[in-house]
This record gives structure tokens, C-alpha cells and sequence, in this order.
């Protein structure tokens, strides 16, 4: 997989890095991490079997699964692109440019484009986290060849072989190749109405004469059987934050304000997902347009599955024998640095288990030879390391506070 890869890397080790670039820690404190990938990670994915239907999963797709049967998930850093030929972050998301109705909405849901993280001009990223980078799309070619493998050898000679869309894209942009691994949210928006059933309410004998309005019923909703308002829960709608309605996202042609007029959505909530600000702060589905920005080096978690669509029958050849789409998932996505692991690590790096400040640089003769006389510090030294330790701690915290701001 050569092709996917860069020329050339420029990469740091732990040992000359900048220990107070909290990026740099970040990057390297995750990339090392567990479900991190690296060599060895196929390993825990058993090639036979592979992917499969899991129960209780809620659809008809196949998941890849690890030793124990779970589905399998792993992490690697990436660099966000919003300005990708398949970015679907917003303001519609993945919905049809036209007819939108429920059912449409039902399956919305974010899409990122992801590059593989590479170093950006004279800033250099810890080896670890490139080869981590890396290796997670050479995973991702691995398992796909290998399910193509397995499903075509089960066709006829005469047969063609349907149609497949890998884990990542790739393509033309003016003269430029660009390359990038799609990745898809959770459906955003969960218990809609059904668009099957009918919004006049069911009738019983002795609501006959009452003054019952088959209008959609006296609370202008289109309501159901139980009288709460669809898309939301009747007794805990005072509860909900603004910021995760339907009606919070951005709407600049309108599209969301007619369902929800239409289908009394006023209470529709938006499930976020996990993706957060390196402050642990959760980025709403509404804000990524605003909070994320191209270039972005973020962490993500993800998990595979494979869609293999039946064929039309009255369709070309082509069409008659079906697709196949592979599919990453994402579970988590952090934008680095990560402020807590950054300053965990500074605090690990300038203390010792003991509490005292490590030596970051060659010691002082001078120091030594009293050290030597006394046996330990005078109070003043202690004092001055002490002092010392607390101006790096303040030029982190300071780094720190800007990026977060930024």
C-alpha cells in the first residue's frame, strides 16, 4: 500500500521532543495506547469469518469482530478535512439535496473525511503516532482485500463482480490526488414518528358526538395513540437543552422548519456523538462547522462493517449483481491536544515518584560537589528548584489556556 503512504517523514523521539508541547505529548500518550493500532493489531481479528452479523446490533450489516467475538474497535490519529469532496458535517449532513421527508431524516447522519497524519512543515510529531497513523490504513486495505477475497471466490466464473466501495476514497482534484478514510456517525436523530402511520387520531365509539377533531386532535400534533407530542418524550420535554433540538441545527433554506411544522417535531431531540474539544467538551452536531476546522489533528475511534446490497433484477448487469459498501464507524473522535493528558504528563515528566523535580538538563558541577558535602539541599536550592518548576508549569498552563481558547 505504498501509494497511500508519504515519501518521506521527518519523526522525533520521545527523548528530543519538546516535552511542553502539549500536542506532542498528546499525540504520543494515545498513539501508545490500548486499541491503538500498530503492527500487530490484525492479529486480534481473526481472518476466517470475517466480517459477520452480530445480534442485537439493530441492522443487516456485518461487523469484523475480534478474538472473543466483539466487534472490533480500534484508534488512530488523523487529520480532519472539511473541505473534502465527502465531508458531510453539515448544515444537512448527508441528507438528499431533494425530498426530504422522514424517512430520510430517520438516516442522517455526519460524515468525516480523515487524512493520515503527516508532519506539517518544521513541526514534527512523535514517531509513534505517524507509524500508528499509518498503520491504521494499512489495517483498513488488509481487511477489505481480504473480505473481497473471500466473497468473490464464492461466485460463479460467469459472474460479475458487484460493484465495491472501500473503506476510504480517492480521487481528483484539479491535478492533485487526494486520498482520504471516510467515517460515519451514529444516525443523528432517533425516535421519529412513523411516516406510516396516520396523523388523524383513532376514534372509539364513545368518543362519538364528544367534539373529537379528526384534525390531528385538539394539540395541533400529529399524534398517536398515547397523546404525546412524536419525536419526543411527553413528560421530559421541559427538560431538554435547546442546543440538542432538531430545531437548533442550522437551517439556512428551510428544510428542517417545514418537517418540523409538519410533523410537530418542536421536541425532536439531536443525538450528539462523542466527539469533544481537547477540554473534554462535547461538540454538538450543530458545531462542527464552527468548532472543527480543516487541519484539525484529532484521535478517533472506530469500528468496521459491510453492507452487501442485493442486485435489481430488472436492472443492468452491472446493477443485478449488487454492491458491496465498507464502512467505518466512528465511536469517539478527540480533538488534540488533549489538555488533561497534556498536563499529566508534564507533572510525570518534572516530578519524580517522590516529588522532586526531575533533572531536565546536565547537572550542575557546583551542585553536585555540595550535593556530595551535604548529603541534600540546602533550603535556598530547594526553594530555587521549586520556583523553576513553577515558571515551567506556568509557560505549560499558559500554552495551554491559548489553545483552548483557540
Amino acid at each position: 500500500m505504498s501509494s497511500f503512504q508519504s515519501n518521506s517523514r521527518n519523526t522525533t523521539s520521545k527523548d528530543d521532543s519538546l516535552i511542553s508541547n502539549p500536542l506532542w505529548m498528546s499525540l504520543y500518550t494515545l498513539s501508545t495506547a490500548s486499541l491503538a493500532v500498530n503492527s500487530n493489531t490484525v492479529a486480534g481479528v481473526p481472518a476466517t469469518n470475517n466480517p459477520r452479523p452480530i445480534r442485537g446490533m439493530g441492522d443487516n450489516a456485518e461487523y469484523w469482530v475480534n478474538a472473543i467475538g466483539e466487534p472490533f474497535t480500534f484508534k488512530f490519529p488523523a487529520t480532519i478535512d472539511l473541505e473534502g469532496q465527502f465531508d458531510r458535517t453539515g448544515p444537512y449532513f448527508n441528507l438528499p439535496r431533494t425530498g426530504l421527508d422522514l424517512g430520510a431524516l430517520k438516516k442522517m447522519r455526519g460524515q468525516f473525511e480523515l487524512r493520515q497524519l503527516e508532519n506539517q512543515g518544521s513541526e514534527t510529531f512523535p514517531e509513534e503516532a505517524i507509524k500508528c497513523s499509518s498503520a491504521a490504513i494499512d489495517l483498513l486495505n488488509v481487511l477489505h482485500g481480504e473480505a473481497q477475497e473471500a466473497r468473490n471466490a464464492l461466485l460463479s466464473k460467469k459472474a460479475i463482480v458487484p460493484r465495491d466501495t472501500p473503506f476510504w476514497r480517492e480521487y481528483k482534484e484539479g491535478e492533485k490526488t487526494r486520498f482520504s478514510v471516510v467515517v460515519s456517525t451514529d444516525v443523528l436523530v432517533q425516535d421519529l414518528p412513523d411516516p406510516t402511520r396516520s396523523s388523524i387520531p383513532r376514534l372509539r365509539r364513545c368518543d362519538i358526538g364528544r367534539g373529537v377533531a379528526m384534525q390531528g386532535g385538539t394539540n395541533g400534533n400529529s399524534a398517536g395513540e398515547g397523546g404525546s407530542p412524536p419525536g419526543g418524550d411527553g413528560q421530559n420535554s421541559g427538560a431538554v437543552d435547546e442546543k440538542d433540538l432538531l430545531s437548533y441545527l442550522p437551517d439556512p433554506l428551510g428544510r428542517y422548519a417545514g418537517l418540523i411544522t409538519q410533523f410537530g417535531l418542536q421536541q425532536t431531540k439531536v443525538v450528539a456523538p462523542n466527539i469533544c474539544d481537547g477540554g473534554g467538551n462535547l461538540i454538538r452536531p450543530g458545531e462542527y462547522r464552527t468548532k472543527l476546522a480543516t487541519g484539525d489533528i484529532v484521535m478517533v475511534e472506530c469500528q468496521l462493517k459491510l453492507w452487501t446490497i442485493s442486485g435489481r433484477r430488472d436492472g443492468n448487469p452491472e446493477e443485478r449483481s449488487g454492491s458491496r459498501r465498507y464502512q467505518v464507524m466512528l465511536k469517539g473522535m478527540k480533538v488534540l491536544p488533549d489538555l488533561a493528558i497534556a498536563a499529566k504528563a508534564l507533572a510525570d515528566y518534572t516530578r519524580d515518584p517522590k516529588g522532586k523535580r526531575k533533572a531536565t538538563e546536565e547537572p550542575d558541577e557546583d551542585h553536585e560537589r555540595k550535593k556530595s558535602l551535604e548529603g541534600e539541599l540546602s533550603d535556598e536550592e530547594e526553594c530555587e528548584g521549586e520556583e523553576e518548576q513553577e515558571n515551567v508549569r506556568e509557560d505549560f498552563n499558559g500554552n495551554a489556556m491559548q489553545l483552548s481558547k483557540d
